[in-house]
């Protein structure tokens, strides 16, 4: 199923960078758990549960920004699958392009859906976590 995984997510993130609203809403399970504790936004950094407590945390993210925009390698790793992100966005009221930088997600799947998803600031803390080794 991982390689099934790895495909679903990027439709997912495939269809936010083409601009849907909906996007990946399908590949959440009713008790995910979004842990955004290593946000560096920090009135978002918390653990948001369900799939409108991961809606809550996108809104009010991307509230903030005009444009988002990302490259992205999705890895292999069981049940898990780590998305590698490099991000960039431009300030909805400042127009100010910001350079995110790289970091990365780590998703956990159960049955086709995704149960825990993490963010980690280092792209390399979230391959450990998952066990797999740096891509080169």
């Amino acid at each position: 199923m991982s390689r099934e995984n790895v495909e679903r997510l990027r439709v997912g993130f495939d269809s936010f960078l083409a601009g849907s609203t909906e996007w990946g809403a399908d590949l959440l399970d009713p008790e995910v758990v979004w842990d955004a504790t290593n946000t560096m936004v920090f009135d978002l950094s918390r653990v948001y549960h369900g799939p409108e407590g991961v809606r809550e945390f996108w809104r009010s993210w991307l509230q903030a920004w005009e444009t988002v925009e990302f490259e992205y390698e999705l890895v292999e790793a069981g049940d898990r699958v780590v998305a590698l992100i490099d991000q960039h966005m431009r300030g909805r009221s400042t127009g100010i392009d910001v350079p995110l930088g790289k970091y990365a997600q780590l998703y956990t799947f159960r049955d086709g859906l995704i149960v825990h998803w993490k963010l980690y600031e280092s792209q390399a803390e979230a391959l450990q976590a998952a066990g797999v080794s740096i891509p080169s």
